[in-house]
């Protein structure tokens, strides 16, 4: 045997795809208990493939972190999605019952999900902040998105029939219903 026990008589050479190792205990008759992590000489592609995967793993998180800093709402990153301000549903003067809904919309930058949830009706009187597990100022929160909303209103990103559907179904508040009007030419 060679120096390193692999069970290879010298001058022979291992065959690639050889897992037979006797310096591993055995689990069960024929299967050594960590040869899959510990023999890695016949997986020369495990190196680049790990780092495709940390390149695509390292990308998506930079895109889901960034997205949120550079849109003016960095809190939404901390919003794990626990649905406790859905126990503002009665206290909500704008109806609003689904806030955690709008402060994922706030960090993915989904303009229709946000109207659609009444996003443009919140009167960021903070009623839903202390329901927040995390404490999360969600009125800034809903009042940048609104700001963020609206400019994409104007710049025409948004459907019309989206925007058409908030205003008569009455999800617009008074601090954007003239800019909505107007853009729809209902004023």
């Amino acid at each position: 045997m060679d120096k390193e026990g692999s069970g290879t008589k010298k001058g022979k050479r291992r065959k690639p795809g050889h897992r037979e190792r006797v310096d591993q205990p055995v689990a069960l008759p024929g299967i050594r208990r960590i040869q899959f992590f510990s023999d890695l000489s016949d997986r020369p592609w495990t190196k680049n493939l790990n780092r495709a995967a940390m390149f695509g793993i390292a990308t998506a998180f930079l895109a889901d972190f960034l997205k949120p800093v550079m849109r003016g709402v960095p809190q939404t990153i901390y919003c794990y999605e626990c649905r406790a301000c859905y126990a503002t549903q009665d206290r909500c003067p704008a109806s609003i019952t689904f806030q955690a809904e709008l402060t994922v919309s706030a960090r993915v930058g989904d303009y229709e999900r946000f109207i659609r949830n009444g996003g443009l009706a919140c009167v960021r009187c903070g009623n839903c902040v202390s329901f927040c597990v995390l404490n999360l100022n969600l009125p800034r929160i809903y009042a940048r998105m609104q700001e963020l909303t609206i400019e994409a209103m104007e710049q025409g990103k948004i459907p019309r029939k989206v925007l058409l559907w908030a205003y008569e179904n009455g999800r617009i508040n008074r601090l954007w219903i003239d800019r909505v009007a107007k853009y729809l030419g209902k004023a």
